[in-house]
């Protein structure tokens, strides 16, 4: 089963733009109720933003812990322990917004460990939790990937996560970012570009386009589909080392 503690998939960002919410509890009452409070926040916006509740936290998936920006999690879960469950998600993600809801105050040391935002009393939620949830935005918002460009004699800040590929013409770069964002054009070489994202899960398929992996649904000789429907040309000469790349970053974590 692809739960938290034996799965095998690559560590991967959603790639799709949205703020990702992830509430564990094993009362299913309790939890229905937090994310109806949630939503009620004026900072929420279904738009942008989207929840997911796992009652029963031995069926908690690696998949939902890689995608969350922001966790809400009991500590106290029958035979589960809340703060056991924490480290293991920090292996899978390190840098999302951790909040405990409890009825325990005892657990603060171990919380430090885990990089624990808040501890939420569940019998003060309605009070604290408008605070906290606009706290754990700006924190999520702060952590947020960003790449500045000079488009139109401005700089611009590019989510990475919302960059799809970048692709040459005439001299400029042109960004393609997640529907429904418009492309955005640099003068910019995509060399020194393929540099600057080097680490952030960026490859060069081609002398012309530099791809977000996250994006990637197929790589094959006759070229990479994207998540998006799109196919882009992949150079036959270097094909070799690109799989090899892609393959290497599929399998971290």
């Amino acid at each position: 089963m692809d739960t938290i503690s034996n799965a095998k998939n690559p560590t991967m960002k959603a790639g799709d733009g949205m703020l990702h919410i992830l509430l564990c509890d094993d009362d299913a009452i309790f939890t229905e109720a937090l994310k109806r409070l949630i939503e009620a926040q004026p900072e929420f916006n279904r738009r942008y933003m989207q929840i997911e509740c796992v009652h029963d936290p031995n069926a908690l998936k690696k998949a939902a812990v890689q995608k969350a920006d922001m966790i809400f999690l009991d500590i106290d879960m029958g035979d589960v322990n809340g703060i056991a469950l924490a480290r293991q998600i920090r292996t899978i993600r390190k840098d999302a917004v951790l909040i405990f809801v409890t009825n325990y105050g005892e657990y603060a040391a171990e919380g430090y460990e885990v990089s624990a935002f808040r501890f939420l009393p569940k019998l003060q939620l309605a009070e604290k939790l408008p605070d906290y949830f606009r706290q754990a935005l700006a924190a999520c918002r702060s952590r947020t990937r960003t790449l500045n460009v000079l488009c139109d004699g401005e700089g611009t800040n590019i989510v990475l996560d919302e960059l799809v590929y970048v692709g040459t013409e005439e001299r400029m770069l042109i960004f393609h970012r997640a529907e429904p964002a418009a492309p955005l054009k640099s003068r910019m070489s995509l060399r020194t570009l393929e540099e600057k994202l080097a680490e952030e899960g960026f490859l060069r398929i081609h002398n012309s386009f530099l791809v977000n992996m996250s994006y990637i649904a197929a790589l094959q000789t006759s070229g990479v589909t994207l998540t998006t429907g799109q196919v882009l040309p992949v150079s036959l000469h270097g094909y070799k080392a690109i799989k090899m790349k892609y393959l290497a970053w599929r399998g971290r974590g």
